[in-house]
């Protein structure tokens, strides 16, 4: 039995290592499409954050969740680099200082330990950092049309509110989801409601259909099991759960960014 956990904690850790990683993949930014699915990424990192930053406080697999913590703050400051070189719109690069800024104050609050007395301030920095994440991912949208904008933005939309459900499981879990601005159903309402929205897009190949058929059938599973409250089921159930369908939507992003002129696929 202890040998079936421990193989289960080694690939639930190997799938958030993966998924982290894929966060960041892009080691430069050579279109408009890319700049899009990094300013998405940007937004979803601001979840992942907080999710590990939870677990840690759970004591839910507490060591790898202060490692993807570590990690994640990493890559949201180099990403926000990445932005910054290469997208010349003035007012994209104004929203950039903004959200530099938020992250400046956000990230110190990450650097505290987790303590329930200090979530309060650290969610409402984090709901900030989020908001300022979504005006720059808006603007970079904006700021030069692109036929690849609306399935990424679409893809980024899926893999936020994925990382959201999680995030609200773990808050219930810990006795703060009080503090929380969302609700389950109003997330599964909008997950489902997106996914309508892939399946229809011009963009959609043969095998993309395919795989949005696999990703509907996946976040249905997700939904299902998030369903369950703490007491019921772990948080690192519902993560499990949730990892997997991301590690599909970044599959997607990667098929989607492949129709794009001078992406290397």
């Amino acid at each position: 039995m202890k040998t079936k956990k421990i193989i289960k904690a080694s690939i639930s850790t190997l799938l958030m290592t993966v998924c982290l990683a894929g966060l960041a993949r892009a080691a430069e930014i050579n279109t408009q499409a890319e700049a899009i699915a990094m300013a998405a990424q940007q937004r979803t990192l601001t979840q992942v954050m907080l999710k590990s930053y939870l677990f840690s406080a759970l004591g839910v697999r507490a060591r790898n969740a202060d490692e993807q913590l570590t990690q994640a703050t990493q890559k949201f400051s180099a990403q926000q680099q990445q932005l910054t070189d290469f997208v010349a719109d003035g007012a994209v690069q104004q929203q950039l200082v903004r959200l530099g800024q938020s992250w400046q104050s956000a990230q110190k609050l990450y650097q505290r330990k987790a303590d329930k007395m200090h979530f309060k301030e650290l969610y409402s920095g984090n709901e900030i950092l989020l908001s300022q994440a979504d005006a720059t991912l808006e603007k970079v949208v904006l700021a030069k049309p692109d036929d690849n904008a609306r399935p990424l933005s679409l893809l980024g939309q899926q893999e936020l509110l994925c990382q959201q459900l999680v995030v609200l499981y773990a808050m219930t879990a810990w006795g703060v989801a009080a503090e929380a601005n969302t609700s389950y159903d109003a997330i599964s309402g909008e997950l489902r409601s997106n996914m309508a929205a892939l399946q229809e897009l011009p963009q959609n190949t043969p095998q993309i259909n395919q795989q949005l058929e696999q990703l509907s059938y996946a976040l249905e599973r997700t939904i299902q099991v998030s369903k369950a409250r703490p007491g019921a089921m772990l948080p690192a159930l519902v993560d499990r759960s949730v990892v997997k369908v991301v590690m599909q939507l970044q599959q997607l992003q990667a098929d989607y960014l492949s129709q794009t002129p001078g992406v290397n696929s």
